[in-house]
């Protein structure tokens, strides 16, 4: 019997208030004080890159898809409540909370279909996956995080597609499952670097010498400068508020 295996795309707890406020219509998350969230998720996404290159490069992988989404999940939440944030950790009573699956891809069927993590009902333990198109993502999520969230996913659901198509049953195998992943978080990655870089641009960042890093990934600003910009745009955003109140 085939089981219904879903890829990981662990997301935030702490985004739980901000994504149910997208419900009706998700923010654009384009100004300068989106730099700081952005650059946490880019910071999530980029250890659990890390995560799953350990298991690769020791060509040792968990005993099963739940038992790696399991161990995923607990790094990253440790990670997000420990010094991943560094100085861009989140204001004393918004916790970074709990790390679970969000988004993912069923890869138990030559349909490889994009799926979401829903409750059925409130309080329940389990996670459901539901199908969700690239189109209902972009009406839950700010276009950013939207963006790179499809990017990962469809890496995963054309990978799914050529493995079957070729015959390939390593797709239902963990070592498929894991190799994947790297390769969508880097995918992923990638496209949400260059969000950041854009709108720290529009900030007055003047970008870096460098360019690039080696993989070609955008260079940043720093997590201080990120911080900093996100701050000015809080601080002239109040200053406008108070004369607007005169």
């Amino acid at each position: 019997m085939k089981r219904c295996v879903v890829l990981l795309l662990p997301a935030l707890m702490a985004l739980a208030g901000l994504r149910a406020a997208q419900a009706a219509a998700p923010p654009s998350c384009d100004e300068c004080k989106d730099l700081p969230m952005l650059y946490r998720e880019l910071l999530e996404q980029e250890f659990l890159l890390a995560k799953f290159k350990s298991w690769v490069d020791q060509a040792y992988y968990p005993a099963s898809i739940k038992s790696m989404q399991d161990s995923a999940s607990a790094a990253l939440t440790t990670a997000m409540n420990g010094d991943l944030y560094g100085t861009l950790k989140p204001p004393a009573g918004n916790g970074p909370g709990v790390a679970a699956p969000a988004y993912g891809t069923q890869i138990a069927d030559a349909k490889c279909t994009m799926v979401e993590y829903v409750r059925k009902k409130p309080g329940d333990a389990e996670l459901t996956p539901v199908p969700i198109s690239a189109t209902d993502v972009a009406k839950k999520l700010c276009k950013p995080l939207a963006d790179y969230t499809v990017a990962h996913e469809m890496h995963h659901v054309a990978s799914c597609k050529a493995a079957w198509g070729a015959g390939d049953k390593t797709v239902e195998t963990v070592e498929w499952f894991v190799k994947n992943d790297v390769e969508a978080y880097q995918v992923g990655i990638q496209m949400l670097r260059e969000q950041i870089a854009a709108l720290a641009r529009k900030c007055g960042w003047t970008g870096s010498p460098e360019g690039a890093k080696p993989d070609k990934g955008k260079t940043l600003p720093t997590p201080q400068q990120i911080l900093d910009y996100g701050k000015a745009s809080k601080t002239k955003a109040s200053a406008l508020d108070r004369a607007t109140r005169k």
